[in-house]
């Protein structure tokens, strides 16, 4: 089967499947579910439900796929909300997409992933450094050129001398801390400060800050690190570490992947595909606004005037401030863990696509560029794809530098104004200013065209990320609520991978759907929901750090600036 007529085949299937139902979900009563929220959360969900033979229907208020899925730019090129990877460390997220058919893959989706083999930490005004991700080795490695090569060694140099012994001394220690540190302080200490003011980053350096603070963790976790709690950057970094080493990821995994097409072609419209084909309904614009509950159960939801949805239980997969607005004094009542919904928080995340009139394969893998004032990062598609890009558009286009800004409070470099103030034309020059100050390969006349997030509007986000504050994991709920027949899911819901991912959201999906299977005493074989690898290493240091905790006494590596319970 061609490449062409597989979207066509895709994409009628699930235009078939979305024009299935309007109104409420139909099948056999006790077995009908509806999930409210359609990105990965609410699919995965799907997924396993209608396995096990439940009737579903999935109602989502703007499109399928949620933030995962890619957006048409004008002019038929390919967007993305932002670009997407796939960490050697995901099992969840990628055993779904091996049950997802996709035509010539014995593996499904997962076998459009392709692997990225390196890490460019770009810098402005100095030589940039790569970082080689060379476990399992590659077949045929592109990690350096001659340029790159001396770039990195002088690079290391530069940042081995501006970095004193002291601040490297201190961060290792603080590194050594978090690794000894058992699961009860992780969550009762850890989770209740900053990164940024674990690792004392306004103490040292700039240069300190822009590898241990913000430039080396906006990839890892998407967030900023004084914003996000130590123990979601600790944990991913953790995980992030042992899969560059080859240690906890999943059977043919490598530390960072990528797909080989746009991320609906080659996984979100196959995935709707075939769970039409199963027989899971899709109502798109469905905007769901209320929870009726009566006899302490879920009776119906609401979306809009005239707009009821009937069901035997109810997943709501949504993101966690529009699933904040459904609860109601009467439903934090019957289960109050639901009220800590809306002290989550949101940050803004959204990409930027800069189409180039050739190829320009930067790194191949990510790029940080460390001195940009609104956090971006990219990466250069072409050089993955199966696809020519040229079959996109009028033809001229040949590389896409997928962007994501994660940092839009901030004043630019050049213009001197945050992102969210500025206009898309504005994000878009000024952004470009940024990439052509940290990369001499990135030219004027490289540019045909730019594409933004349609998400970003006026001065608003309709569509921003949820973060892990400090504490947020108090106010974190689990999938299975106090209320009979609901059930929630998404990254903001406690999961073992605990950071904003799409393994996260597939967690979170999982998760309800065992909680759902228990309410409703059914013998179906209970999802798996993966647990991150622990290392050997460090169990008996955990274990006295576990009674040292529980005594109110610090761990015993944290002997600098010292952190008591």
């Amino acid at each position: 089967m061609g490449e062409g007529t597989r979207r066509d085949f895709f994409k009628i299937t699930a235009a078939l499947a979305t024009a299935g139902t309007l109104g409420a979900a139909a099948g056999a009563p006790g077995r009908r579910v509806a999930v409210l929220g359609g990105g990965v959360a609410g699919l995965s969900a799907a997924h396993e439900l209608v396995e096990r033979g439940f009737d579903v229907t999935v109602y989502e208020r703007k499109a399928l796929g949620g933030k995962a899925r890619s957006i048409q730019a004008p002019g038929g090129l390919p967007g993305e909300h932002g670009f997407r990877f796939f960490p050697g460390f995901y099992f969840d997220l990628t055993d779904t997409m091996r049950r997802t058919p996709f035509p010539g893959n014995a593996q499904g989706c997962w076998g459009n992933l392709t692997r990225a083999t390196s890490y460019l930490l770009s810098r402005q005004g100095r030589p940039d450094l790569t970082a080689p991700f060379p476990f399992p080795l590659p077949p045929n490695p592109r990690i350096y050129s001659l340029t790159s090569l001396i770039d990195t060694i002088i690079s290391g140099l530069q940042s081995v001398y501006r970095l004193s012994l002291n601040e490297a001394g201190f961060f290792a220690q603080k590194i050594a801390v978090y690794a000894t540190s058992s699961d009860e302080r992780r969550l009762g200490q850890w989770d209740h400060i900053t990164w940024a003011d674990y690792i004392r980053s306004d103490w040292f350096s700039d240069e300190y800050n822009k590898f241990f603070a913000d430039g080396t963790i906006r990839n890892l976790a998407a967030t900023k690190s004084k914003d996000a709690s130590t123990h979601s950057i600790g944990l991913v970094g953790e995980a992030t570490l042992w899969s560059i080493l080859g240690l906890g990821n999943e059977p043919g995994g490598s530390v960072d992947r990528v797909l080989d097409g746009t991320t609906s072609e080659r996984w979100i419209d196959p995935w709707i595909a075939y769970l039409g084909t199963r027989g899971v309904r899709f109502n798109v614009g469905w905007e769901v606004d209320g929870l009726v509950l009566r006899d302490g159960r879920i009776a119906s939801a609401t979306a809009g005037p005239g707009r009821t949805i009937d069901a035997d239980w109810f997943i709501v997969a949504m993101p966690s401030e529009r699933a904040a607005r459904l609860v109601t004094p009467a439903l934090a009542t019957a289960d109050p863990r639901l009220a800590g919904i809306a002290r989550l928080r949101q940050d803004w995340m959204n990409g930027l696509m800069f189409y180039l009139k050739r190829e320009v394969p930067l790194t191949p893998g990510h790029v940080n560029y460390v001195d940009s004032a609104w956090a971006v990062t990219s990466i250069s598609q072409a050089q993955f794809w199966d696809r020519d890009l040229t079959t996109y558009g009028d033809g001229t286009v040949k590389d896409c530098l997928s962007t994501i800004i994660s940092d839009w409070f901030t004043p630019g470099t050049f213009n001197g104004r945050q992102a969210k103030d500025c206009t898309p034309q504005e994000i878009a020059e000024e952004t470009w200013r940024q990439i052509k100050a940290h990369t001499p390969e990135i030219t004027d006349d490289l540019l045909h065209s730019w594409f933004l997030d349609p998400a970003i509007a006026n001065g608003t986000n309709d569509e921003p990320l949820f973060i892990q504050h400090p504490g947020s994991w108090n106010d974190r709920p689990e999938s299975r609520t106090a209320i009979e027949n609901l059930f929630l899911a998404g990254d903001w819901v406690r999961t073992p991978i605990n950071v904003t991912t799409m393994e996260g959201a597939n967690q979170g999906g999982r998760q309800a759907v065992n909680a759902l299977l228990d309410a409703a005493g059914s013998g179906e074989p209970r999802c798996t929901v993966h647990q991150l690898y622990r290392s050997p290493l460090f169990e008996l240091d955990k274990a006295e750090d576990r009674l040292r905790y529980r005594l109110g006494l610090p761990n015993k590596w944290d002997i600098r600036d010292t952190r008591w319970p």
